[in-house]
């Protein structure tokens, strides 16, 4: 990445800024319109026959036009360089989660099509994460914070040659070999940033929305009910990862920005993920008391629903130390 050339004065420092924002976000533009593209020629591969499906050609037109016309617009309104449009980006992040519950439902319903349904979510989590990265990007990136909040930033390694060349000789007196191992093993030992985590509980959280409803579907011979007819846990696991992956998705924002109140988020979410639980509970007492299905499904069910817990225990567990 070039480095800001600070003798420049602020007007060409600014313009160049300027020219690199609207390069990355209409380039990420043109990568959404490939991501439709791709996205529309996978579901009519004969793998995936979306025609037997429920999601209507129509229905892909809509949607990826719309949010195609919703970027434009709001690609055009960061041009200006008007920093309040970056909050507008994430609620349009938060309107593109909100999505993923079409598919979702779809899938509750017609479990025929998992794969077409389960392709098309996989799709959307890659969007989330690249829409994720350019969000950071317009947060975070040094060109991006000239650009909208007026703010060169200076990084310690970027001194002019002569001030190398003063500061050297000072270094070199008072350089201690040994607290340099020591500075070094103390750098090993240091506990997981707030942002580090966050992204640890996204791969957690989107994970599990992917992978535990396709392996209880892939399993379903263990989760059959007594007379074989029907199957259980199948429509309960995927929205049971749905309400967890939208209740961990708040905390996994403020983490990433290092929000002073991401813990007091984090202990509302475990709270939110109580409640959700007890909600959840008549109902499976409901499925225990039926007798419609043997006693080792609800087993299996609650080993299968526990180990996604225990990884989002394992996700959560570094922010005891920050």
């Amino acid at each position: 990445m070039e480095k800001i050339n600070y003798q420049q004065d602020d007007a060409t420092i600014y313009k160049k800024a300027k020219t690199r924002v609207l390069i990355r976000l209409w380039v990420s533009y043109l990568l959404l319109l490939l991501y439709f593209i791709g996205v529309w020629a996978l579901l009519h591969m004969d793998l995936f026959a979306t025609q037997e499906s429920q999601l209507s050609n129509t229905l892909l037109i809509v949607l990826a036009a719309g949010q195609l016309i919703l970027y434009s617009i709001l690609f055009l309104m960061l041009s200006g360089g008007y920093k309040v449009f970056r909050i507008f980006y994430w609620i349009c992040y938060v309107f593109e989660i909100a999505l993923l519950m079409i598919p979702g439902y779809y899938l509750i319903n017609d479990l025929s099509s998992i794969l077409v349904y389960g392709a098309l979510i996989g799709c959307m989590l890659v969007k989330l994460i690249f829409l994720s990265t350019l969000g950071s990007y317009l947060k975070q990136n040094r060109w991006a914070k000239v650009f909208f909040d007026y703010v060169i930033e200076i990084e310690d390694d970027e001194y002019d040659e002569q001030e190398e060349e003063i500061f050297e000789p000072i270094r070199s007196i008072y350089h201690n070999p040994e607290e340099e191992i020591e500075e070094e093993e103390y750098e090993e030992k240091e506990p997981y940033t707030l942002p580090q985590i966050s992204i640890r509980l996204g791969i957690a959280v989107y994970a599990s929305l992917m992978v535990f409803p396709i392996l209880v579907q892939i399993f379903s011979s263990f989760f059959v009910s007594n007379d074989l007819k029907t199957v259980f846990a199948t429509k309960d696991i995927f929205i049971l990862c749905i309400v967890s992956a939208v209740i961990w998705t708040i905390p996994i924002f403020f983490m990433y920005y290092n929000h002073p109140a991401s813990k007091k988020i984090l202990l509302g979410c475990l709270l939110a993920e109580g409640i959700s639980i007890a909600a959840f509970l008549p109902r499976f007492i409901g499925y225990i008391t039926s007798g419609e299905y043997p006693i080792r499904v609800f087993i299996l069910f609650i080993l299968v629903d526990l180990l996604r817990y225990i990884i989002l225990y394992f996700a959560l567990r570094p922010v005891s130390k920050v």
